[in-house]
């Protein structure tokens, strides 16, 4: 974000400027002291000091000629006095007990500085001339000083003076060198005069909080009245927020007061974010709260990061967050495990959710989907951000790490995109790359969609992670070989081949609708995911609830869904889809409105989707020309329950594997550890003894299943589908653990028997709806 050497004093410098100060303050005061007693004679012509009674007591209310402003060696004091009408403060030459004659006119024009003191102790200075070039290059760009206009002012504690000191320093001490040239001339002689005595003003009015500051720095405090003197433009602050370390580019600062009317110090800051199209600064408020004598810096609620104890660890961690915050840009299928968050209902609160499972992350589509929490980062001005590359310092800022145009200006935008309308994503290699500086104060937040609740979120960066993918999905599905040819190669060369193929009319019949029918648990729903896992892209799993209750919203959540698919390259599965693929009637007319929506987004959705049904004969006829391919299950045959019996006793005995690799985590081993530790040595031995007996019984329930090639075929032999054998096993495993067991045939044929009713009962009710419709 710039270069700040110019800005910020190391703690050696501090003391070495503390030091050049005071020594300069008693030789520049003396000498200030003395012209108060010089005579008229001894004087210098041309030079005027605090206090030069001469000078401030015979003026002449005469214009001076236009040369002459700013170019007397010397500062004028003028004090306010009371207030005319109009509310403005008459300036006179000395401290007034009343009203005293203006001293402010055409004589007071010729001296380079000007000192105001109002009876409320503040001060203002107004630069001239020569001193113009000199405060140009120090003071360039700092927040809120004007150096073009004709009179500068600085009120108060004149902070850009104290914080640009060091600056005021350099300069001058660059103009010394140049002045030694045989060559120099007279202009810059007297540029040099004016510039070395602002130093001696500043010396003069502040070497007292300068040695202040540098006490207070070396020694890691700070009072709240002395929070502005080590807050400085362009300074990288340090802040938790949401148990996060965060870092922010420091605007400018000021004193103030709260909404219930309390002292607070405020800070306005900028960070790095992304916007769905490129990366930019985004403002953040931080304050700080009055309090009472001092305090740890480190303390603060935000503080300078060079006070970190841990600088360069805590700069390197956040490097290291910017670096993965940049990688994320764009649009990424990953993991995450954590939680995600989306502003509430009232200013200022989060509605939070904890978040597992597999999301997409996509800042565009979160501006798209979701305008009302959109991020709009774009200048307003068009004109002014063509010409600049985002995210860039200008050679004036660095001083101050200011981007060079827009995001300084703290205006509004309405959360409005640029001209109300949504640009186009650019690729990776067109967006402007991040600086290190940048990354550091990056946003810990990237933006995307969660999967599972089918919310747009913010997620933490530090919280995704890569997608381990399950390469064995599509193989383990229990299908004739060539119907997962058939669907395997659509799929695929839709993926290739996407948006090659159009319609009649422009975006039409592009996708490719596959439906899938048969009854309950003959792998339908699993040939979705598993061609999902195969290709690698997100998979949107959707049910008729998922849409909303009328037309209206379904309609409008049906479209933002298929949207969203065909930008992600997504497998879309809509199950139980009859609600929407059953005939028409004269008697349903809200259910024909959703028939007649869905055939109407089917044809214009660009996409992979997935139908899945158990009723194909009550269809509306109108969906067959929108079908490309209609694959019906049928129940499962005896080899095909056979291998799906022998594909989840792999997995338990995968899974009982890496239990055994952590036998510390076994709760019952460390109480029984626990109790044996808190009991007398002949209670201990009897502990230990009962410990080893339950480490025995747990190692048994940890081995693989017992169940023999003939288990296995009798279990083959049950007319189950296969969610009813996931079900049976994974009871089947409950009741080995609970026994302290190894998996046996046993432990499932208990769990058959148990729940048999439900499995008759069901068989019956399926025979009698067959005869009804044979």
């Amino acid at each position: 974000m710039g270069d700040h050497s110019g800005l910020h004093m190391s703690k050696d410098f501090q003391r070495a400027l503390l030091s050049s100060m005071l020594d300069q303050a008693g030789t520049c005061g003396s000498s200030l002291n003395s012209s108060d007693t010089e005579s008229d004679s001894d004087r210098k012509p041309g030079v005027a000091g605090d206090g030069d009674t001469k000078a401030t007591s015979e003026v002449s209310s005469a214009p001076i000629d236009p040369k002459e402003y700013g170019m007397s060696l010397g500062y004028k004091q003028l004090y306010s006095g009371k207030e005319d009408r109009h509310g403005r403060y008459v300036w006179v030459c000395e401290l007034p007990k009343d009203i005293g004659e203006p001293a402010e006119n055409a004589e007071s024009e010729k001296w380079a500085i000007i000192l105001r003191h109002n009876q409320a102790d503040c001060a203002a200075l107004d630069r001239h001339s020569e001193l113009k070039d000199v405060l140009g290059d120090v003071l360039a760009d700092y927040p809120g000083v004007a150096l073009e206009l004709k009179r500068l002012e600085f009120d108060g504690r004149f902070e850009p003076l104290v914080h640009c000191w060091p600056a005021l320093r350099e300069a001058i001490a660059k103009l010394e060198h140049s002045a030694e040239q045989a060559d120099a001339d007279t202009e810059l002689k007297t540029r040099l005069e004016h510039a070395k005595l602002l130093d001696n003003i500043m010396i003069k009015e502040f070497s007292e909080i300068a040695e202040t500051m540098v006490d207070l720095k070396g020694n890691g405090v700070i009072t709240y009245d002395h929070l502005w003197t080590i807050f400085e433009p362009g300074a990288l602050v340090h802040s938790s927020i949401d148990n996060q370390d965060r870092a922010f580019r420091l605007h400018s600062s000021r004193y103030g007061k709260d909404a219930q009317g309390s002292p607070v110090f405020s800070l306005s800051c900028v960070f790095v974010d992304f916007d769905g199209q490129r990366f930019e600064t985004q403002k953040h408020s931080l304050r700080i709260e009055s309090f009472e004598g001092h305090r740890q810096t480190q303390n603060l609620r935000v503080f300078p990061i060079d006070f970190h104890d841990g600088e360069e660890e805590i700069k390197s961690k956040l490097k290291a967050r910017g670096d993965k915050f940049e990688a994320l840009a764009g649009t990424h299928y990953c993991n995450y495990n954590g939680v995600g968050w989306t502003p509430g209902q009232q200013p200022g609160t989060r509605d939070k959710f904890n978040v597992t499972g597999r999301i997409v992350i996509d800042g565009h589509g979160y501006n798209r989907y979701k305008p009302n929490h959109g991020i709009y980062l774009a200048a307003l001005n068009a004109q002014i951000a063509q010409n600049v590359v985002r995210g860039a310092t200008a050679d004036a800022n660095r001083r101050f790490g200011i981007p060079a145009y827009a995001t300084f200006d703290f205006s509004d935008t309405g959360g409005m995109p640029c001209d109300g309308f949504f640009e186009s994503e650019p690729s990776e290699g067109e967006r402007q790359a991040l600086t290190e500086d940048q990354k550091i104060i990056a946003t810990p937040f990237v933006r995307g969609y969660s999967l599972r609740l089918k919310e747009w979120l913010n997620f933490f960066a530090n919280s995704v992670s890569e997608i381990v993918f399950n390469e064995d999905a599509f193989a383990s599905l229990e299908l004739p070989d060539n119907q997962k040819e058939l669907i395997l190669g659509f799929t695929l060369a839709n993926q290739v081949q996407r948006n090659r193929f159009d319609d009649a009319i422009a975006g039409k019949g592009r996708g490719t609708i596959l439906l899938l029918s048969g009854p309950p648990g003959v792998g339908k729903t699993l040939t979705a995911e598993s061609v999902a896992e195969k290709m690698r892209v997100p998979l949107f799993a959707m049910a008729a609830g998922d849409l909303g209750l009328g037309p209206k919203d379904v309609e409008t959540e049906l479209q933002n869904i298929l949207d969203m698919c065909a930008r992600w390259g997504a497998v879309a599965l809509l199950d139980e889809a009859d609600v929407f693929l059953e005939a028409r009637n004269n008697h349903e007319l809200e259910r024909n409105k959703l028939v007649s929506i869905f055939l109407r987004v089917l044809e214009y959705y660009e996409g992979i989707m997935f139908l899945t049904s158990n009723r194909t004969s009550s269809f509306d006829r109108a969906f067959e020309s929108r079908i490309h391919i209609s694959l019906q299950y049928k129940d499962l045959e005896a080899k095909a329950r056979k291998a799906i019996w022998q594909t989840f006793l792999d997995k338990h005995n995968a899974a009982q594997a890496v239990a055994r690799e952590q036998p510390a985590a076994r709760p019952l081993a460390g109480a029984a550890k626990l109790y044996a530790a808190q009991s007398t040595t002949a209670a201990s031995s009897k502990a230990l003894d009962a410990q080893k007996e339950e480490e025995k019984q747990q190692g048994e329930d940890l081995q693989p299943h017992k169940i023999s090639a003939g288990d296995l075929k009798k279990l083959a032999s049950l007319p189950i589908n296969g969610r009813q054998i996931k079900n049976f096993l994974k009871m089947a495993q409950l009741l080995a653990a609970h026994r302290k067991e190894a998996l046996a045939y046993g432990h499932v044929e208990d769990v058959v028997e148990a729940t048999q009713h439900l499995h008759k009962a069901t068989q019956a009710s399926d025979e009698a709806v067959s005869n009804v419709y044979s």
